[in-house]
């Protein structure tokens, strides 16, 4: 038997270099694209959670003002001892009737050149303009008058 053919030799398996540069080149794509992923998620956690302390902190204030431990009805300004770091502008307008007025509190954090600002509005009467239960009078009885009724349901 005579080989009209020579023998070419075998092809080895594996991957060239060709396809493992464009396999890594794939691979660092996607890496980027998942630590832009990373950093967008954690730009919006750090947004939602001065959110959340934001409204905590403006909540506390209305309360204070509801309270009667801040004036209603001047402007104030003040920060945090527990939250450093956040400051707290508040302002009124009266609302129409007499002693309501519309209190609003703007809190203020800047993090990174980034400010964070949280706004809250409610309508409240001044409590310094409010009764207490111990000067009320107790209405007198009204006069009856001398006949009764009484009634019978026979349900037709």
């Amino acid at each position: 038997m005579t080989r009209s053919r020579a023998h070419a030799p075998a092809r080895r398996p594996g991957l060239t270099l060709l396809e493992v540069l464009i396999a890594l080149a794939i691979f660092l794509m996607s890496l980027v694209a998942v630590a832009g992923l990373v950093d967008f998620g954690s730009e919006r956690g750090m947004a939602a959670a001065m959110q959340s302390t934001g409204t905590r902190l403006a909540q506390s204030i209305l309360a204070e003002a509801e309270a009667g431990a801040l004036p209603v009805n001047a402007a104030s300004t003040g920060s945090f001892e527990a939250e450093p770091g956040w400051s707290y502008t508040v302002e009124s307008a009266a609302a129409g009737p007499a002693n309501v007025y519309t209190v609003t509190v703007t809190c203020v954090r800047e993090v990174g050149g980034r400010q964070y600002q949280v706004v809250l509005a409610q309508m409240m009467c001044d409590p310094a303009q409010m009764g207490t239960a111990a000067a009320a009078t107790v209405p007198k009885p009204a006069a009856s008058e001398s006949g009764t009724t009484t009634s019978t349901g026979s349900g037709q």
